[in-house]
């Protein structure tokens, strides 16, 4: 299987591509997978989409979306024309937004469980949106080719919000499409073992955890499970586990008598000196100096009970 890296085709301080492809593209029938988000759009015709190994025939109005790390292909049907719009994004182009983004609950099920829901190995119905929809969509899909192609001060920026707006309507239109079908419970269900497995974390992050064992807890494979709590929590599984050792090995060196290497073991870490460079990384203080300065720190001024004038 290929791998794509977005450095392949995108500028690093802007990493956005997008381009209507016909039914004279080949090189996409080899199954491949990327590390950057991708969204399609069929302007007219169809063709075949084939991701994970399940399989659909998209038309015109489909918009269906392909996360990191999952494998894919998009394939022409003999006798059929096709216009196919690509927009291939990384998640940092979007800034802050991303914030909001992540927050909305339907756009978060449109770019992950749309394409795929892990739970039951199924491939959900395509996304086809409405005239209203397809009206907007195309609007916004020709703004975006038209700055790139002029590439006029402040373009990107232009993108940017183009590529929003697009986003939040897929996120609307995917609540409406699922609102009344049988796999509005497997979506829901796939949000709710991915918030098990947060929970999980937080009640065993004080011994060793590995990756797999969480993402069996969501009931998602290990890449799917990976890719969608980066997206999610805005940081890998390792920097979320790490910041929740420290906060508690924090609280320990400021509230306990235990010993630092005993404090290291008690909040999951494994290695003494792992746990030095891990706290200083989060932290910027070794933990010997931080229980230092928290024993160091001014105690607060007491408080003074109403009618006292001893002071005065």
């Amino acid at each position: 299987m290929r791998y794509f890296q977005y450095q392949e085709f995108m500028n690093q301080d802007f990493p956005f591509k997008i381009e209507v492809r016909d039914e004279s593209f080949r090189h996409d029938i080899v199954p491949h997978a990327h590390e950057y988000f991708q969204v399609c759009y069929v302007l007219k015709g169809s063709c075949r989409h084939e991701l994970n190994g399940k399989g659909s025939v998209l038309i015109k109005g489909d918009l269906f979306s392909v996360p990191p790390q999952f494998e894919h292909r998009i394939e022409t049907i003999p006798d059929q024309e096709i216009k196919l719009v690509l927009i291939d994004f990384m998640p940092h182009l979007l800034d802050s937004s991303l914030r909001t983004l992540r927050s909305m609950e339907n756009f978060t099920n449109f770019i992950f469980n749309q394409p795929f829901v892990t739970l039951n190995n199924m491939l959900l119905p395509k996304l086809n949106l409405t005239v209203q929809g397809q009206r907007e969509a195309e609007s916004l899909i020709s703004g975006m080719l038209r700055e790139v192609e002029e590439k006029q001060d402040g373009f990107a920026l232009m993108v940017k919000a183009d590529l929003m707006r697009l986003l939040v309507i897929a996120g609307r239109e995917y609540a409406r499409f699922v609102e009344q079908r049988p796999e509005e419970q497997l979506i829901r269900n796939n949000r709710k073992y991915f918030e098990a497995a947060l929970a999980y974390i937080e009640q065993h992050y004080h011994r060793e955890i590995k990756l797999p064992e969480v993402a069996s807890v969501s009931a998602m494979s290990v890449a799917y499970f990976s890719t969608m709590f980066k997206w999610m929590m805005g940081r890998t599984f390792i920097e979320h586990l790490n910041d929740l050792r420290v906060k508690a090995a924090m609280q320990l060196l400021q509230q306990s008598e235990h010993t630092v290497e005993e404090i290291a073991f008690r909040t999951g870490f494994n290695h003494l000196t792992h746990f030095h460079r891990i706290f200083k990384k989060i932290t910027g203080t070794t933990p010997a100096q931080f229980r230092k300065n928290s024993n160091h720190q001014t105690p607060p001024p007491p408080r003074r009970e109403k009618g006292d004038s001893s002071n005065q």
